[in-house]
This record gives C-alpha cells, sequence and structure tokens, in this order.
C-alpha cells in the first residue's frame, strides 16, 4: 500500500510547502520575471530606435524628387 505523504505544519497551524512545490512557484515567478523583462526591454528598444527610418532607407530613388517615397 502507498504511504500517505507527510506535511510539515508549523506553529501557526499552516502547511508548509514540499520541496517539489517550491520549485514549481520558484519556476513560475522566474518565467514571468523574464517575460516582463522582454516586454520592458522591448518596449525601450522600440522607443530608442526609431524602425521608420530604416524602413525607408533610400526612400528617394532619384535626388531631384519625382517618387516621394519607395513604398507607397
Amino acid at each position: 500500500m502507498a504511504r500517505r505523504k507527510s506535511y510539515v505544519v508549523d506553529p501557526a497551524g499552516r502547511r508548509r510547502l514540499t520541496r517539489s512545490e517550491k520549485i514549481g512557484i520558484g519556476s513560475v515567478v522566474t518565467l514571468v520575471g523574464v517575460a516582463a523583462l522582454g516586454v520592458i526591454a522591448g518596449v525601450l528598444l522600440d522607443r530608442l530606435l526609431d524602425f521608420d527610418d530604416a524602413l525607408d532607407a533610400g526612400g528617394e530613388w532619384d535626388e531631384g524628387g519625382g517618387v516621394s517615397t519607395r513604398w507607397q
């Protein structure tokens, strides 16, 4: 027969987390933290770099100005 898991209960009467429960919570917290850092880095890069200029590189085909932009 399978033995029932024994849980450690602290003096306040709360059940303490097992090692695998702590690892699971730590993994979720780590994933959320890395995702948040990625979003923050993406927003900062978007603000610092103006990608519109990169898309318009060489927009005027002739210096005289017959064609205003390349992507119209």
